[in-house]
């Protein structure tokens, strides 16, 4: 499916696939870890009232899901996670193809976009630990 798309398409098709594959990741992680609030230690402190549940991380919390109250939210976040994987895997064997197939200078073209790739792989990750993991302290 994947192995008719020209040189850069593959490459940014990619960057595109792991912002799902992240997302339903964090989204299936947050279902898993939740506690529900009312079970926390949280030593009389308190937090926001919209919760319903809470991910204990290095003494702050981050906004957390029970399955039992979002059971088709988990089910979505588990298909996007499968789906994103199986695209993912697919457009890696194209890039494999098209890599051993490519000749002299085009073969630098080709490790020149896998770094590229590589390196908003890390910058999604950064993103994903600094900005949307950090969580919060009660109050």
């Amino acid at each position: 499916m994947f192995r008719d798309l020209r040189y850069p398409i593959v490459y940014v098709l990619e960057i595109l696939i792991v912002i799902p594959l992240l997302g339903s990741f964090v989204a299936i992680t947050s279902f898993l870890a939740a506690q529900p609030v009312a079970s926390l230690d949280l030593r009389g402190k308190h937090l926001p009232s919209g919760w319903e549940a809470a991910i204990p991380n290095h003494g702050n919390y981050l906004r957390g899901y029970t399955i039992g109250n979002h059971p088709i939210r988990f089910v979505v976040a588990l298909v996007v996670l499968v789906v994103s994987v199986a695209m993912l895997y697919r457009v890696h064997r194209a890039q494999m193809t098209q890599r051993a197939a490519a000749l002299g200078p085009q073969k630098w073209r080709h490790n020149i976009a896998h770094t590229c790739v590589f390196a908003v792989w890390a910058l999604y990750g950064y993103i994903l630990v600094m900005h949307l993991l950090i969580g919060i302290r009660p109050a």
